[in-house]
């Protein structure tokens, strides 16, 4: 039986400043970049492989045929019941070469113990979960082709509780025996209501359909697990948390005014007016006008091809 998925959101939180810590995300980043091209490169292998047997291809000339037919001719019932015998044979033909998400998840255990078991197992996890779903587009003709990741690129990993390694604890992000608050700011009322929640395990309630029935099912919001998130920002890398939360995120308080406003938009500038104010508002205030820096430029060049080239210059005199 499936599980029964809670509302969810998140919430983006900066990290203070914690040399040690940032130096565990630099190395795990590292390691879950390996790990996730490592995967993708046997994908990649063992598909190669499948599409050399002759099963494939006379699978995929079968398959081609019942497609066309279908297209000229979609309801008809024993070309649909081809397709369908032909997609499972599809599948079983893939999951014999392991192209399957779960093979994923059997290879990436040898790469985590070669580099010491430095990264958790739920980690792990989710980065050939991630390898599984960019090699899936291609598989199934959604993408052409799939991307290795280069290093310094990896940008982000997740796990899948937060009870293991990285996790969030009383607003502190926890990874073993070191930890570092968030950056919470004061005005920011919405993130501080969020945390707030989060501490008092607000109650929430949502429903679930299930076999033409809705049941109402009671939880309390908290968090699911821990993403860890990698930017560059000025060219200065910092490091960001997204909280998975289990819940319904609050309202944002913004005040809206009454009455009517009138829009007037330009090429350059928008007027504003209602009954207290007109105002006026450039469209671009901080682009720099570039207009005279490209009309001396064009002069210079115009300058430098009579110079260089004096015979087609007097030419052109003559001419005009």
């Amino acid at each position: 039986m499936a599980k029964k998925q809670s509302p969810t959101f998140v919430l983006t939180q900066a990290l203070k400043e914690h040399p040690l810590l940032f130096s565990v995300i630099e190395k795990e980043l590292e390691i879950c970049r390996v790990m996730y091209n490592a995967v993708l490169g046997n994908y990649l292998k063992l598909e190669k492989q499948m599409k050399r047997e002759k099963q494939f291809k006379r699978l995929m000339r079968q398959y081609k045929g019942v497609q066309k037919k279908l297209e000229k001719n979609t309801k008809n019932k024993q070309l649909t019941g081809e397709k369908r015998v032909l997609q499972q044979a599809f599948k079983s033909l893939r999951d014999q070469y392991e192209l399957n998400e779960y093979a994923s998840h059997h290879w990436v255990k040898a790469i985590r113990k070669h580099f010491g078991n430095q990264v958790n197992s739920a980690v792990a996890q989710k980065v050939a979960s991630r390898a599984w779903g960019a090699f899936e587009k291609k598989l199934f003709g959604q993408a052409k082709r799939v991307f290795f990741v280069r290093k310094g690129e990896f940008s982000s990993f997740e796990g899948k509780t937060n009870t293991t390694e990285w996790r969030f604890v009383d607003g502190f992000i926890v990874y073993k025996n070191v930890y570092t608050r968030l950056k919470t700011k004061k005005k920011d009322t919405y993130g501080n209501e969020v945390l707030r929640n989060i501490h008092q395990k607000t109650e929430c309630s949502y429903s679930v359909a299930s076999k033409g029935k809705t049941t109402v099912v009671k939880g309390t919001c908290h968090v699911k697990y821990v993403r860890i998130v990698k930017k560059t920002i000025r060219g200065k890398s910092r490091y960001f948390v997204n909280l998975v939360i289990a819940g319904y995120s609050p309202f944002k308080e913004r005040k809206i005014g009454k009455g009517n406003v009138g829009l007037d938009i330009g090429t350059s500038t928008v007027a504003v007016s209602f009954l207290k104010k007109v105002a006026l508002f450039n469209l671009a205030e901080p682009v720099k006008h570039l207009a005279r820096e490209i009309r001396l430029l064009q002069r210079k060049i115009d300058r430098s091809k009579r110079s260089t080239n004096p015979s087609a210059s007097a030419v052109w005199s003559i001419r005009h």
